[in-house]
């Protein structure tokens, strides 16, 4: 789960640009409640996410709306733009945060598959398909664009639905090479 979710690990904030948007997937520890100028509360934490640990902060505007979740050895997805800091590590600036059990991958309803039917690998990649959608069973509804150059197009709609997420996107392209999936529908 935490592959699907996570776009980025605290080993490897340095190389981002200002304002980068990641997610992240860790457990917080370390928090410590300050208060604002204005006398508004707000968190300094650390993200250990298992490559390494971040320092993170939830400004006053978000203190409130994330309090609920902002528990010492949760574990939490969280969303956060990058905070570059002169002669340090960037800080993480939390702008959503949930349960790592609350939080879910959103998949689309409706993906087409393009295959190219020019040679005789074409049984290979049918079997091999097959087997990538029994193992990737989900919601998801297929769409298969069967093309031979100059020949034909068909377009049929499977029974067998799947969970195109980020290892099933990388094995069809494996399979039918590159940009060969087009999300139809969310």
């Amino acid at each position: 789960k935490v592959t699907e979710l996570a776009t980025h690990f605290t080993d490897h904030l340095e190389e981002l640009e200002k304002n980068t948007s990641v997610a992240l997937c860790g457990i917080l520890t370390n928090i410590v409640r300050k208060t604002n100028r204005e006398g508004k509360y707000w968190a300094a934490l650390k993200v250990d996410d298992g490559h390494g640990t971040a320092d993170a902060m939830v400004f006053a505007n978000k203190y409130e709306e994330l309090l609920p979740v902002l528990r010492e050895d949760a574990a939490v997805f969280i969303r956060a733009a990058i905070l570059p800091e002169d002669g340090g590590p960037p800080k993480l600036s939390i702008q959503e945060m949930v349960k790592l059990e609350d939080a879910r991958v959103d998949l689309p309803s409706l993906i087409s598959i393009r295959i190219w039917l020019r040679d005789e690998t074409s049984a290979e990649k049918a079997n091999a398909l097959n087997e990538l959608f029994v193992r990737k069973r989900g919601a998801t509804e297929v769409r298969l664009r069967l093309e031979k150059p100059r020949d034909f197009s068909v377009i049929m709609d499977l029974a067998s639905k799947v969970r195109p997420d980020r290892e099933f996107q990388a094995e069809i392209e494996k399979i039918c090479g590159p940009e060969c999936i087009e999300i139809l529908a969310n």
